[in-house]
Formats: structure tokens, C-alpha cells, sequence
């Protein structure tokens, strides 16, 4: 839109057709074809001479030869073209009247950004004047999508898409705020105490809630003219326009109750937690401040209206820094450990799958109804899984001379190692006490921590150099107990138990740290005795 006498701002390519002339032929390349120089043989012969001439059917060849090439070139051309535009801007695809044609993704968000810059708005009211940008006048552009609808303007079908003369101008993609615009508005144009001032809402930081503020009737800008200027742009970016604002009075434009009502609503979104959900029961809870800050409330002060909405770009926006970070996570294959007749006989590392959060997009929008609807059950994030794989080692424990295992005994207080079903030695322990969260686990575990020497430390305990230590279950593990020999030699866990570990005599502990590597599995058996059990 350009004003009365103002001409409409012209946008000029930048590529220049170039004339190219030939240079004149020299006698040093071959000389040109002469296309009358069968005629004239013809009248050199005479017509008494004998003149052979190409058949019909050579002829005819030859035609259909070269239609041939000429259809192998076009088909070439043709797929050739395709692949070009595969991931570039379609031919007749323009933005704010520049073209796009062929430009790349990244090129193409370069011109939007530019584009939207550019869109400005010059404001004069009574005795004042103003520039405005599409933000200034509460449009929200989205670039993201503004860019897909570029990449993806005249659809994916060959013919129309690469269609030249078939043109399409595609606009911004974009929210308008019309509560924005007219505080802007007000603000610059009309003096504080003439001013129509909208009942809104506020967050209150101390209380965590909405609360209504009550606005006045007064002098308002009419927002039509600027309205139509900002569609304009929205349409068609990248130009300078010009409004003449017009100022109304009216009454107090959005009541206290309309506002009373949407704080309302949006108080009791933040009172239920808002849930996404990944894979599996993987959960991340979006804080109920953050929430608040997506709460867009959306008014038409014509009407006198206003309706609890939801900024989308915001929650995008933070949807794209936290779902990968909270909710993505790596497979990790799981390791079973099997016997030689196939059965499982443990799992030493739990199989987990692998997520990759996408199509943030469309995660965006559920959380959008989510909130509008005040459905509080969780949002599925839209995911990738990788299935964990699988991996298998045989032990040869049930074979005569098979792989070394350690069965610890709780009822009888002994360890003993075995090579496959042979046994090999036994020693006396004591183990953790029957009572106060001290006792020993009972099942079947692999040694996965070595220490020759550590300072052991509990909550009620520490235990410097301690040696030979072999742990299979978390906290739990062999290791020389020096301190509690007499326990050992009891096998009385009710009186002198560890705290879940396996006390041994030194040079017992040493040969199980000496003999049993990391993997080595352990199988805990049995119950605890009341008293001595030697």
C-alpha cells in the first residue's frame, strides 16, 4: 500500500542478461557449410548427369534417430531439473514480490529475516510520529514455518511445481495481538490521562497466580487503518507504508469480569501439573512459572472480548531446549549371561531402548490443546525408539572344569568357589546382620568393582584400608575384615554381621580378588542363622 503520490517501491533482480557477440571466423577453423552446394553440383552435372541421392528410408532414419537424442536430452534435462530443486525454492515462488526461485533453506530464513525487518510502519497522530516494526505492533512471525511454506510452495508434484509460469506469493505466517497493538498505540499517541485502558490480567510473582487489573474507558486509537497496514505487510513484507491514525472515545474496552473470568481459567491451568510424556515412564513437568508465561490472553476490543489463549511460539521455543534434554536418552544393550544348555541364568546389564524426541511441532500444538481444553493428562511427545539389542555370553557353569563361580552360603556362613561343578575351596565368613536394612542380598550377581585397597565408608562407619575388596551388589561385596575375626570364626551374623558385605579372613579375600575377575558370577543362598552357625 503506498500513499497518494507516493510511488510503490520497485524491487530490481539482481542477476543482468548479458548480450555475448561472436567473434567473425577466421581462416585458421574449418571453413562454414555451404547448404547450397548440392544445388549447385546438381547444375554442374547437367541433367544428362548421373546423380545419386539418400533414400527415404535412410532419411527417415536419420529423423528418427535425432528425435530420439532430442527426447534423451529432454528426459535428461528434465530429471536434471528436478534433482536441482529437490531441496531448493520452486520457479515462480516469490516473498514480498522477490523471487526465491532455487534458493536454499538456509537463504531463504536469511530473506525472511531481512523481510520482517524491513516491514515497517510509519505512524502519524496528532503532532506525532512514529516508526513501528511487525513486533512493535504485536505480530508474532513465525520464521520456522514462514520457511517450510516457502520450501514447500506449489506442492511436490513435477509438473506444476517446475511450472515457471505458474506463480504463487506466499505471505508470513503470523499471529496478530490486537491487545499488543493497541497498548503500543496508546502509549506513543494519546497522553496518559485521556487514555482507554482495557481491563487485562497480571501475574502476580509472590502469590503464583493471575489476577484481573481493572482498566477505564477514555481516548483510544481506532485500530483499523493500522490493522489493515499490518495484514498488508503480513501479505506482502519488506516495504515502508503510512497511516494517518484516527482516535476514538469509548468506554472501558474489555470489562473487569471478562478479566476476572480468563484469570480465572488460567489460574486453574497452573493448579494442575502439565506433563509430557516420552518413552516407557520417562516424564518432565513443566513448572507452573513457565506455564504462566505462555498464557496469551486473546481480545477483540470491537467486541469487547477477551478468551484465554496460549502463545505457541513460546512454548515451541522452550519445547525445543528441553524435550531432547529431558526426555532423549542412548540404547544400551542389554548382556544376559546363559549355561551351555541355553538358559539364562542372569542379566548383567539391563537392556535399555533408545528415544529421540521429534517433530517438536506437533508436540507444541498438543500442549497448546491441552492447556485450552484443561486436560491434565499427560502429553505424548512425539519419539523415535531404537530397540535395545541384545547380547549373550555363555558361562560354562555346569560343566566339571567350567568358568570359576563363587555360591555364598547365609544358612551355613561359608563361601565357596567353584570351577564349573567342581569344587574348589571353601571359607568361613560372616555376613551382614538379619535386621536394620544390614542384611545381605540373596540372588545372583557378577563382580564388577575391584579395589586392593579402599577406605570403606557408611553412614555410621568408616573403615580405612581395607583390603582385597570385590563388590557384586552395589555396596555389597567380599573383603578382609580384620576387625571382626571373631565374628568369621563364629559365623554369627546376629551378633557380629557386617553391614551387608561378606567379612573374610585376609588371605581368603585375597584369593577371591586373586581368582575371580570382573564378571565373576555370585550367587547368594539361603537365611541367615539366629546364632552361630560353627
Amino acid at each position: 500500500m503506498a500513499m497518494e503520490g507516493q510511488e510503490e517501491p520497485r524491487i530490481y533482480d539482481v542477476d543482468q542478461a548479458e548480450t555475448v557477440t561472436m567473434p567473425p571466423t577466421t581462416g585458421n577453423g574449418p571453413d562454414p557449410v555451404d547448404l547450397f552446394a548440392d544445388e549447385q553440383a546438381d547444375q554442374a552435372f547437367g541433367a544428362g548427369a548421373t546423380h545419386k541421392t539418400p533414400s527415404s528410408g535412410h532419411r527417415g532414419r536419420t529423423i528418427l534417430a535425432l528425435l530420439l537424442l532430442a527426447v534423451l536430452i529432454l528426459v535428461g534435462c528434465w530429471f536434471g531439473v528436478r534433482a536441482f530443486f529437490r531441496d531448493r525454492v520452486a520457479p515462480g515462488v516469490t516473498l514480498g514480490g522477490q523471487v526465491m526461485m532455487g534458493r536454499t533453506k538456509d537463504q531463504v530464513r536469511q530473506i525472511v529475516d531481512r523481510q520482517v525487518r524491513d516491514s515497517q510502519v510509519e505512524l502519524r497522530g496528532e503532532g506525532t510520529t512514529a516508526r513501528a516494526g511487525l513486533k512493535d505492533l504485536g505480530v508474532s512471525v513465525d520464521s520456522d514455518a514462514t520457511v517450510t511454506k516457502i520450501m514447500n510452495a506449489k506442492g511436490s508434484a513435477g509438473l506444476s511445481r517446475l511450472n515457471p509460469f505458474h506463480g504463487e506469493s506466499v505471505p508470513l505466517v503470523a499471529e496478530q495481538d490486537q491487545l499488543a497493538m493497541d497498548k503500543y498505540l496508546t502509549e506513543r499517541f494519546i497522553p496518559r490521562q485521556d487514555r482507554s485502558v482495557p481491563s487485562t490480567i497480571v501475574f502476580d510473582q509472590g502469590a503464583h497466580a493471575f489476577r484481573a487489573q481493572e482498566g477505564r474507558g477514555g481516548k483510544a486509537p481506532d485500530l483499523g487503518r493500522v490493522q489493515g497496514a499490518v495484514s498488508s505487510l503480513i501479505d506482502k513484507p519488506g516495504r515502508h507504508l503510512a497511516v494517518g491514525l484516527v482516535y476514538k472515545d469509548v468506554t472501558m474496552p474489555i470489562s473487569l469480569d471478562a478479566a476476572n473470568q480468563v484469570a480465572s481459567q488460567a489460574n486453574q491451568r497452573l493448579a494442575k501439573d502439565l506433563v509430557i510424556k516420552g518413552a516407557d515412564d520417562d516424564r518432565m513437568t513443566v513448572p507452573a512459572v513457565t506455564v504462566a508465561t505462555w498464557v496469551k490472553p486473546v481480545t477483540d476490543l470491537d467486541k469487547g472480548t477477551m478468551e484465554l489463549g496460549f502463545d505457541r511460539q513460546a512454548i515451541k521455543q522452550y519445547l525445543d531446549q528441553e524435550l531432547a534434554r529431558r526426555l532423549d536418552r542412548d540404547m544400551v544393550t542389554a548382556v544376559n549371561v546363559k549355561n551351555t544348555k541355553g538358559d539364562v541364568v542372569a542379566e548383567t546389564t539391563k537392556g535399555v531402548d533408545g528415544v529421540r524426541v521429534t517433530d517438536v511441532s506437533t508436540t507444541a500444538d498438543l500442549v497448546v490443546k491441552a492447556l485450552e481444553e484443561g486436560d491434565a493428562n499427560p502429553v505424548q511427545a512425539s519419539a523415535e525408539i531404537t530397540p535395545h539389542k541384545e547380547q549373550t555370553r555363555v558361562a560354562r557353569y555346569d560343566v566339571p572344569d567350567g568358568d570359576i563361580w563363587i555360591q555364598v552360603n547365609l544358612s551355613d556362613q561359608t563361601a565357596t568357589a567353584y570351577h564349573g561343578t567342581t569344587q574348589v575351596k571353601t571359607f568361613p565368613i560372616c555376613s551382614g546382620k538379619p535386621h536394620d536394612g544390614n542384611w545381605s542380598d540373596t540372588g545372583t550377581f557378577f563382580i564388577n568393582v575391584r579395589y586392593a585397597v579402599q577406605t570403606m565408608r557408611g553412614d555410621d562407619y568408616v573403615s580405612p584400608n581395607v583390603k582385597w575388596v570385590s563388590y557384586y551388589n552395589g555396596s555389597e561385596g567380599f573383603h578382609t575384615a580384620n576387625w571382626n575375626y571373631g565374628g568369621i570364626a563364629k559365623g554369627d551374623p546376629a551378633q557380629y554381621g557386617s553391614h551387608g558385605c561378606i567379612n573374610m579372613y585376609e588371605q581368603d579375600a585375597k584369593w577371591i580378588f586373586d581368582n575371580a575377575p570382573i564378571g565373576t558370577m555370585v550367587k547368594v543362598e539361603g537365611q541367615v542363622p539366629s546364632g552361630p552357625a560353627r
